[in-house]
């Protein structure tokens, strides 16, 4: 299953949430804390702290871009 590293704060993490809900995925909404010294659990998924940050099925991730995580979410999953 997807899993959405974000923060309701951030303008990037909406427009990636936007787009998920668009596409009617199902994923696992991960809140970080606003300090990035205590984003200890993305750190180690991803080795970087920044946010929006996507994992996907298959374990690659897209980390504290919201254009490419946009662009794989479309060629992945978007409408036919």
């Amino acid at each position: 299953m997807l899993k959405l590293y974000q923060a309701e704060w951030c303008p990037y993490c909406a427009r990636v949430r936007s787009k998920m809900t668009d596409l009617e995925l199902t994923y696992i909404n991960i809140n970080v804390p606003r300090s990035k010294a205590d984003r200890k659990e993305l750190m180690e998924v991803s080795g970087q702290t920044g946010v929006p940050t996507l994992v996907t099925d298959d374990g690659k991730i897209i980390a504290d871009d919201d254009d490419a995580i946009i662009a794989y979410l479309e060629e992945h999953y978007g409408k036919k």
